[in-house]
């Protein structure tokens, strides 16, 4: 487990990551191949039943898949989390938001949706500000036991001062998502654990100063 008590460069963040990586590529692939899946079967299904039955159910199925989805991206998260903290976890953690916490991860989504599109609404600039602000709700509610509204709020308050960082962060990773349109998406299945760990060591290396 890396414990910080400094902030720490990115390139460091890249040296704990491929420790944090070490013997867990297959798992990791693993894991994310069935996230990948899971994802295109919950988008594929409004898009057929809009095409194929009729096109205004694919309005509220596309409601649902989108919680679906939601719940899967926070057992995702938590699943990097844990390779971040090196607990070896398991494929199974894919499907952690299937608990008492799934009514926080849905409200957490909907409300990051709709505030982003309000921001985006006045303008770009206020979007990608609030939107970077609200990048650590999924990891304190993983970490801690805060509701929806707190933990919007405390990833607010841990990224205050931290929105250069976080874009440096982003630009030095801008070569994999690169490389994931390169490989028309295959190369997510190893790109997207290895970015997933390393935003929870930036997580990890924040919470020292909270």
């Amino acid at each position: 487990m890396t414990n910080y008590d400094y902030y720490v460069s990115n390139k460091q963040i890249n040296i704990d990551a491929a420790d944090c990586m070490r013997g867990s590529w297959k798992d990791a692939a693993k894991t994310t191949a069935l996230y990948m899946v899971l994802c295109v079967i919950y988008i594929a299904i409004p898009v057929l039943v809009g095409i194929f039955v009729k096109w205004w159910l694919a309005i509220p199925i596309s409601l649902i898949s989108m919680m679906f989805i939601a719940i899967f991206s926070y057992g995702f998260s938590a699943f990097c989390h844990k390779l971040a903290l090196q607990e070896n976890p398991k494929t199974n953690l894919l499907f952690a938001g299937f608990s008492k916490k799934m009514g926080r991860i849905i409200r957490v989504s909907i409300k990051k949706f709709f505030l982003g599109l309000f921001w985006l609404i006045l303008l770009v600039v206020p979007f990608v500000v609030k939107s970077i602000g609200y990048s650590m709700a999924t990891f304190l509610m993983i970490d801690k036991d805060v509701d929806s509204e707190n933990a919007l709020k405390e990833s607010q308050h841990i990224m205050k001062q931290n929105y250069g960082r976080y874009l440096k962060f982003l630009l030095c990773n801008t070569h994999w998502f690169l490389l994931i349109l390169i490989s028309v998406g295959i190369g997510f299945v190893w790109i997207a654990p290895l970015i997933m760990t390393k935003k929870a060591l930036f997580y990890e290396n924040l919470k020292t100063d909270f």
